[in-house]
């Protein structure tokens, strides 16, 4: 039986590397580390997490991190943790109006109200020509032009997010809403490639962030330093405690 633990703790110890340094050079608390090498699961804040940095600390060593996640998900993860659904395909195509139905029906409502108002004014005057002449001779425009109807301006409703695997390899876990939403996302990103996503609110966790260049919306983001969540919205990225 391949052990997590052991496997972790003796590339370590190949390596003379302390745990104070390991927990400097992934900024992952070192407790977390020692939880991993003791496969005390239950220390860590969750399976994701658990996950996250398991990806994070085999790849700090060396080693092939997948075959810890595989043993980790066989013995350790719960049951409703295993299966994830798959790759977000449905969100990356979202479409979204221009402008809303309901403001192009109320803008041909308001130019058609506006035109027989005008017909109106225009049959109500003495003369057939919209312009009157007064007693001293001078002229004065009686009808009124219809006025334009208002373009409304869709506000941004949606985050989009492009991450890019610029520098290295990363493990990613994304939500809809919030840590508790929908999964749509879970596997590592290999280096130099994108993973694209849109919602109007994501929730992501990052396992290496300063191995990803991040566009929200086409500008460019700052990740955090360290391991953990950040959340996505049209307004921008912010960073989340566990």
């Amino acid at each position: 039986m391949f052990e997590i633990g052991s496997s972790l703790r003796a590339a370590r110890m190949r390596q003379e590397l302390e745990l104070s340094q390991a927990e400097h050079d992934t900024r992952i608390r070192a407790k977390y580390l020692r939880a991993l090498e003791d496969e005390r699961f239950d220390v860590l804040p969750g399976p994701a997490y658990t996950k996250g940095f398991l990806r994070t600390y085999a790849d700090y060593l060396g080693l092939d991190a997948q075959p810890f996640v595989d043993e980790y998900n066989a013995r350790f993860a719960p049951e409703e943790d295993e299966a994830a659904p798959p790759p977000q395909l449905r969100i990356r195509h979202r479409r979204r109006f221009a402008v809303a139905p309901w403001l192009l029906v109320v803008a041909v409502l308001a130019a058609s109200i506006a035109m027989l108002a005008w017909r109106l004014s225009a049959k109500g005057s003495h003369h057939a020509s919209p312009a009157t002449s007064t007693a001293q001779g001078r002229t004065t425009t009686r009808a009124a032009l219809p006025a334009a109807p208002r373009t409304a301006t869709q506000p941004q409703t949606g985050a989009r997010i492009v991450l890019v695997a610029r520098r290295g390899r990363c493990w990613l876990s994304i939500h809809l809403g919030s840590a508790t939403g929908r999964l749509v996302y879970e596997r590592t990103l290999e280096q130099g490639r994108t993973a694209r996503f849109v919602s109007t609110r994501l929730w992501i966790r990052i396992g290496a962030p300063w191995n990803l260049d991040a566009t929200l919306n086409g500008k460019a983001v700052q990740l955090p330093a360290s391991t953990g969540d950040v959340v996505a919205t049209p307004t921008g990225l912010r960073a989340t405690t566990a």
